[in-house]
């Protein structure tokens, strides 16, 4: 419930603050006073947009701050800024170039912390921002309240999120399956390659020296047979000579002894060519030429070469790669899968169960409401006004809010079939309806300050009268201010606000009193006659006041009563 009220230095308040009661609180003036203003004030407090606001001339800042004493469930970010129990100070600053802040209890929040924070706390209901009405999502919301379904709905909406969540669940498990197969069967093509293959360290290397052996082998022979033949195989061969050599110093030292040291050279080259000729023979005797071996070692490359493609991986490293990739193969659970089938048709089941119950009490409240709503418009002035309860199957799999779409179809007269309501409906036929059905579901919803901003416009005389017992009625049992241009209204009111217009020191200025005694009294005179206010208009004023303090105290003794 809204216990205080502050403004300051927003358009032509200067300095505004009220206490508020529970019960109707009537705000009532002359037109251009600053009601207007009032309300966007009200609105401006509960996080929506500022339209008609500003700082005057010479201020810095200007502030609306307001006392509630809520009964809702405290939100998740006020856990660390307010204590349970406590009331909710929200004040919300607008500076003089436009940009705003907001604060709860002293701690900064965010504007749509704010919009939370004012949707719980206040329900502005007017002939334009504020038409909740005017918005079909909005029409479920006043549907599952009036049909006690909301529980249901939160029942659906919890067993949605987990049936989802199963069938999220499922689908990473079935990847993760076919994953699994796919790294199964590349396993088993692994191993089969490798066994196939059976590569040996350094083999690409081998192979590569002797298929180029076998391609050259005539060439190496014919080398390996000159080298042999011109060291050792002939008469004039290089080591024969270079024996001859040996022995002719051999026997001539003995008339010098320095060719002793020429000849031991001879001797060395002498030995190493003899080891290079007999490398040679062997070499030759190793060395043959086998088309079959030559076929074999290219099939074998090719091989190398093949699975080198197909694995990315140099030749060189195939056998490191199967080292590192040929694993045991994997094994999986069956029946997991099957586990989590079972679990998400289950999900689905229950899911659909409770969302028939949901569309089967959706079906029967959208009947009854739309009785009781057609059967109270004519006080109103709606005579021939019909109101219905249209459910329009949503389509897809468990939508968010339930199998079916909530839309208000209304029709002013009887030979025109009813059409969506925020196409067809006017202002004053919309605040109308609004009001009836605020006036059904006062005693289930959950706001409990209801803000009515000239629900009456358009309507006077006994329809006025019904206005303001309807909102006199709601008043039982929620906290609501009302503006009104309406005796009729203003005279049923706990509390009668005033809001007047004055100039001051050249500065147009409105201030907010409690009208009360002779004042309230002189205010109902003049929404009763204008400006002149007679005697008789005086008069007139007194005895309505207090015939409807005589209602009041009648209607206290039997809240049960419907009003209309």
């Amino acid at each position: 419930m809204l216990l205080h009220l502050k403004i300051a230095n927003l358009a032509t308040f200067r300095e505004v603050v009220l206490d508020l009661s529970p019960g109707l609180t009537c705000v009532t003036g002359e037109t251009g006073s600053g009601k207007s203003l009032f309300v966007d004030a009200l609105s401006f407090l509960s996080g929506q947009k500022n339209r008609l606001l500003f700082v005057p001339p010479g201020q810095n800042e200007g502030v609306v701050e307001a006392i509630f004493s809520p009964s809702q469930t405290m939100p998740v970010f006020l856990k660390d800024v307010v204590l349970p129990g406590d009331d909710w100070v929200l004040r919300r600053t607008l500076l003089a170039n436009g940009r705003t802040r907001q604060q709860v209890n002293g701690t900064n929040i965010t504007q749509s912390q704010l919009q939370e924070l004012g949707t719980c706390l206040m329900d502005l209901v007017g002939q334009g921002e504020g038409f909740r009405l005017q918005n079909p999502r909005i029409h479920a919301e006043y549907l599952d309240s009036y049909g006690e379904t909301l529980s249901l709905l939160d029942s659906y909406k919890q067993l949605r999120e987990d049936y989802l969540e199963k069938k999220r669940l499922l689908s990473e498990t079935e990847k993760q399956q076919s994953d699994f197969e796919r790294r199964r069967e590349r396993i088993r093509e692994i191993n089969v390659d490798r066994e196939s293959l059976s590569p040996r360290p350094g083999e690409w290397a081998f192979l590569q020296t002797s298929l180029s052996v076998l391609l050259h082998t005539h060439d190496l022979m014919e080398a390996a047979s000159m080298v042999y033949d011109h060291l050792y195989g002939s008469e004039e061969s290089i080591l024969g000579k270079i024996r001859k050599m040996s022995q002719d110093l051999d026997r001539l030292k003995v008339h010098d002894p320095r060719l002793g040291e020429v000849a031991i050279p001879l001797g060395e080259a002498y030995t190493l060519l003899k080891e290079s000729a007999e490398e040679s023979r062997q070499y030759l005797e190793g060395l043959s030429f086998d088309p079959e071996e030559l076929g074999k070692t290219e099939s074998r490359i090719l091989e190398f070469q093949r699975l080198s493609r197909k694995y990315n991986v140099p030749p060189e490293e195939l056998s490191e790669f199967f080292e590192k990739n040929a694993l045991e193969l994997l094994e999986e659970d069956p029946e997991y899968l099957q586990k989590m089938q079972k679990a998400v048709y289950h999900a689905a089941d229950v899911l659909r169960d409770t969302q028939q119950k949901l569309s089967e009490k959706r079906k029967m409240a959208s009947i009854r409401l739309s009785k009781e709503v057609t059967d109270r418009l004519p006080k109103l002035r709606l005579e021939k006004g019909i109101f219905s309860v249209n459910l329009i199957h949503s389509g897809g799999e468990f939508p968010p809010e339930g199998a079916e779409e909530v839309r208000f179809y209304f029709t002013a007269n009887p030979d025109l079939p009813p059409k969506p309501l925020d196409q067809i409906a006017s202002g004053g036929e919309l605040s109308r309806i609004l009001l009836v059905l605020k006036q059904l579901l006062a005693e289930k919803d959950s706001v409990e300050t209801l803000v009515f901003d000239e629900v009456d416009s358009g309507i006077g005389g006994e329809v006025g009268e019904t206005v303001g017992d309807i909102l006199s009625e709601i008043s039982s049992t929620r906290q609501v201010v009302a503006i009104t241009h309406l005796h009729q209204v203003a005279r049923k009111a706990g509390t009668h606000l005033v809001i007047q217009k004055r100039e001051k020191e050249g500065v147009t200025e409105s201030t907010v009193t409690v009208a009360e005694g002779e004042s309230r009294v002189s205010e109902i005179a003049r929404m009763l006659g204008g400006s002149d206010l007679a005697p008789s208009t005086m008069t007139l004023a007194r005895e309505l006041l207090l015939s409807s303090s005589s209602d009041q105290n009648r209607s206290a003794s039997n809240r049960k009563s419907p009003s209309i």
